[in-house]
C-alpha cells in the first residue's frame, strides 16, 4: 500500500478565496466547458397525466422540482440525463471502464421507460433541451424510441446557425457527440456519459464516489489528466491487469483440477473412468452462462408482459360485454315505453363504429345517415317521428353513464392491443439476442471439448491418458507462467501510471481540497480533510477530525450523501473555467437528513449556486429547513420552483393538502425574492 503521507503534511490557509484557488493549478487541472441547460421541454410523457407538454427555462441558478412523493421527480432527472446523453444510468451496475459502462447502459435504457410512457404515446414522446456549451448554443430534440439518434439539431455560434436538416437522425447524433466532445474538452462522448451519470448527477441510485475506488480513480484521471488519452490508457492497463490476474487464477485452477484427475486415474488401475477436462477458461465460460441466463430471463419477462397485456384485454372485453348487456337491458326498458333515442345500441354502433348492425354496411356514410335522422327527430330504422315527451331522466343518465364506461373500455382495449404488438416485436428481438448467445456458447464448448475423452475413445489406454494429463499440466503451467509474467509487466505499467496520477493530484491539491472543505464543513460543521491513498486504485479518503473514514458505516446516511455531493461540487468547481459554471443534478435525499442538518444542506447547495453554478434538484413539499435555507441564501443568482403537482394527478390525501402546498411554496418564492435584493 502506498499512501499520500507527504500530502497529509501540507498545511493550507483556509482564508484564501476558494474559487480563486481553483484556477491556479499548475497546468494539471483539465478545463471542461460543461453543458449548461437553459430550457427543457418534455412532450407526451405519459407519466405526467395532466399535460401533454411541460416546458420551463432554467434562468435561476437553482431550479427545484417540488412535489409530493410518487409524482415523478426522480424520473424527471433521469429524463434530462437521457436527453443529454441518450443513456439512463443502470441501477447497481458495477463500473469497470468508461467504454464498458456505456455499452451496458445502452441496453438498460430501452427498458427504463417501459410503463412510464403508454404505447400510444411512444412515437409522440420526446424531450427538447436548449443548452450552452463553450461558445455554442445547442438545441436538440430526442425521441424515446430511438435513443441513438436525434430528431432535430440546431447549433448557433456567435449568432450564425448551422443547418443539419439534411442529415439522418443517426448522423445528427454523431454530429452532436462530436461537437460536445470538442467543446467540453473531453476525449470522447462516452466520457460525458460517465461524468453525467457518476459525478454531476446524484440520483436515486445513491451512488457514492468516496467509496467506489475505480470510479474515483477515473474521475481523477478525467479532471487532473493533462493528456486526454491518459484516462483511456490507464483504464486499459487496469482492466488488462485485472484480466491477466484472473486468467492466472483460472489456469492455476485448471492445473489443480487436472492433477486431481491424474490422482483419480492412479487409483483406477483396473478400470477406466471417464473424466471431464475443463480446458476452457472458467471465468469466460461463466460469463457466457451469465449472459445467456440474463437474456433468457429477459425473454421470460417480455413474455410475462405479453400475457399480462392479453389478460388485461380479456378483462376489458369481459367488462365491455357486461356493460353492453346492461346497456341493452336498460334500453329495452326504455323501448317498452316506446321512447327511442340515440342511445339505442344499434344506433350507437352506427355512430361510433360507422357500421350498420342490420345490413353490415361500413363507412362514414352510415354514421352520417343515422345522424341526419336523429337530428330530424326520426327513427333511423323506420323513419317514424320520435317523440321526446316523458323521457325518464334517471334512465337517460344511466344510459349515458354506461355509454361513457363503454368508451373507456374501448380506449383501454386499443391501448393494450397496441402494447401487445409492441411487446411481440420486442420479444422477437430478445429471442434473437438469446439465440446468438446460445450459439456462441455452443461454439465455445465445441472448441474446448475434452481432450482426454477424445483420446480415451481412441485407444482406451490408461497409460496414454496419464501421459496426456501430465503433458497437459505442463502446458497449462507454461501458459500460467507466461500469463503471470505478462501480468507483472502490466501491473508495473499500471503502477507507473498511478504514480503519475498521484503527482498530478499533489499539484492540484492546494486548489481542490479547500474547495471541498468550504462546502463539506458548511454542511458537517466539523474539521475534515481529504488524503490520497493507493491500494488497488488511486483513491481519495475522507478524514473527519483527523480520523480516516474508509467504510460507509463510519458515517451516518445523511453525512455520506451530502459529503459526497460536496465532493461532486468541488470537482465541478475545479474544472469549470471562470464564469462558465458547471451543472449539478440532485435527487435530494431529504429523508436521510436529521433536523440539525436540514439548514446546513440548504446553505451548502446555495453557496455552490452563488459561486456561479447551476443546480436542478428535487424536493418534497414539507416544513423542513432545506427549502427555506435555499430560498433565503440563494441571493441574486435566483431560486425557482417548478410545481410537479400541476403536471400529474395526486392521490386523494395529497389533493387535500394542495392548498397548504401552494401556501408553503408561495412563502418560499417571496423569501427567494427578498434574498435577491
Amino acid at each position: 500500500m502506498r499512501t499520500g503521507n507527504l500530502l497529509d503534511k501540507l498545511i493550507f490557509s483556509r482564508n484564501n478565496h476558494t474559487s480563486e484557488m481553483a484556477k491556479t493549478s499548475n497546468g494539471t487541472t483539465r478545463e471542461l466547458h460543461l453543458p449548461i441547460l437553459q430550457r427543457i421541454k418534455l412532450s407526451h410523457f405519459s407519466l405526467y397525466t395532466l399535460t401533454n407538454s411541460i416546458e420551463f427555462s432554467l434562468d435561476d441558478n437553482i431550479v427545484c422540482l417540488v412535489g409530493a412523493n410518487g409524482l415523478g421527480k426522480s424520473t424527471f432527472l433521469q429524463v434530462v440525463t437521457y436527453g443529454l446523453t441518450g443513456v439512463v444510468p443502470k441501477l447497481s451496475k458495477k463500473f469497470s471502464t468508461v467504454e464498458d459502462y456505456y455499452r451496458d447502459s445502452k441496453s438498460f435504457t430501452r427498458e427504463y421507460f417501459d410503463g412510464r410512457i403508454l404505447p400510444e404515446d411512444w412515437d409522440l414522446a420526446e424531450i427538447e433541451l436548449q443548452m450552452i456549451v463553450g461558445d455554442k448554443q445547442i438545441i436538440i430534440t430526442r425521441g424515446f424510441v430511438e435513443s441513438e439518434s436525434l430528431r432535430s439539431l440546431q447549433v448557433q455560434t456567435n449568432g450564425q446557425e448551422e443547418d443539419f436538416s439534411q442529415l439522418s437522425p443517426e448522423e445528427r447524433q454523431q454530429t452532436y457527440e462530436e461537437i460536445l466532445t470538442e467543446q467540453i474538452g473531453l476525449e470522447s462522448f462516452r466520457e460525458l456519459v460517465f461524468l453525467q451519470c457518476f459525478v454531476f448527477t446524484f440520483d436515486e441510485r445513491r451512488h457514492l464516489l468516496f467509496w467506489d475506488p475505480k470510479v474515483l480513480e477515473t474521475c481523477l484521471l478525467l479532471f487532473l489528466g493533462v493528456d486526454k488519452r491518459q484516462r483511456t490508457n490507464v483504464e486499459k492497463l487496469r482492466r488488462d491487469a485485472e484480466r491477466s490476474a484472473s486468467r492466472v487464477r483460472n489456469l492455476s485452477y485448471d492445473i489443480k483440477q487436472t492433477r486431481d484427475r491424474l490422482a483419480e486415474l492412479e487409483s483406477l488401475r483396473t478400470a477406466q473412468k471417464s473424466s471431464k477436462q475443463e480446458s476452457k477458461t472458467f471465468a469466460e465460460f461463466k460469463d457466457l452462462g451469465d449472459r445467456l441466463k440474463e437474456a433468457s430471463e429477459t425473454v421470460v419477462l417480455v413474455e410475462s408482459k405479453i400475457r399480462d397485456a392479453k389478460l388485461a384485454i380479456a378483462d376489458s372485453a369481459a367488462r365491455s360485454s357486461a356493460l353492453r348487456n346492461e346497456y341493452s337491458a336498460e334500453f329495452r326498458n326504455r323501448l317498452a315505453s316506446k321512447k327511442l333515442s340515440r342511445h339505442h345500441p344499434v344506433v350507437q354502433q352506427a355512430l361510433t363504429e360507422e357500421r350498420c348492425a342490420i345490413c353490415g354496411a361500413i363507412g362514414s356514410d352510415v354514421a352520417a345517415v343515422v345522424r341526419d335522422k336523429l337530428s330530424s327527430k326520426h327513427c333511423p330504422l323506420c323513419d317514424s317521428l320520435v317523440s321526446k315527451s316523458g323521457e325518464d331522466a334517471k334512465l337517460l343518465a344511466r344510459l349515458k353513464e354506461l355509454d361513457d364506461a363503454l368508451a373507456r373500455e374501448k380506449k383501454i382495449l386499443e391501448s393494450k392491443s397496441l402494447n401487445v404488438t409492441q411487446l411481440e416485436s420486442e420479444l422477437a428481438k430478445r429471442l434473437a439476442e438469446r439465440d446468438v448467445i446460445a450459439e456462441e456458447m455452443k461454439e465455445f464448448e465445441n472448441a474446448h471439448r475434452d481432450i482426454v475423452n477424445r483420446t480415451g475413445r481412441t485407444d482406451g489406454s490408461l497409460t496414454d491418458i496419464k501421459q496426456i494429463y501430465e503433458q497437459q499440466i505442463k502446458e497449462i503451467a507454461r501458459q500460467r507462467d507466461t500469463e503471470r509474467e505478462q501480468g507483472r509487466k502490466l501491473d508495473q505499467s499500471y503502477k507507473t501510471a498511478q504514480r503519475k496520477l498521484e503527482q498530478q493530484y499533489l499539484n492540484a491539491r492546494e486548489a481542490f481540497v479547500p474547495l471541498f472543505n468550504s462546502l463539506a464543513q458548511l454542511f458537517l460543521g466539523v474539521e475534515l480533510d481529504i488524503s490520497l491513498e493507493t491500494k488497488e486504485n488511486v483513491s481519495l479518503v475522507l478524514e473527519i477530525r483527523k480520523t480516516k473514514r474508509r467504510a460507509e458505516h463510519q458515517l451516518s446516511e445523511s453525512q455520506r450523501f451530502f459529503i459526497d455531493i460536496a465532493l461532486r461540487m468541488a470537482f465541478a468547481q475545479l474544472v469549470s473555467p471562470r464564469k462558465a459554471g458547471a451543472p449539478l443534478y440532485i435527487d435530494t435525499p431529504e429523508g436521510s437528513l436529521d433536523l440539525a442538518y436540514e439548514n446546513q444542506a440548504g446553505e451548502m447547495i446555495a453557496k455552490f449556486a452563488r459561486d456561479g453554478h447551476k443546480v436542478l434538484m428535487t424536493a418534497n413539499v414539507n416544513t423542513s429547513q432545506l427549502l427555506t435555507a435555499l430560498a433565503a441564501k440563494s441571493g441574486k443568482k435566483g431560486f425557482g420552483i417548478q410545481r410537479l403537482y400541476t403536471w400529474t394527478e395526486m392521490s386523494t390525501v395529497q389533493e387535500s393538502q394542495e392548498a397548504k402546498f401552494e401556501k408553503t411554496l408561495e412563502a418560499l418564492e417571496r423569501a427567494a425574492k427578498g434574498s435577491s435584493r
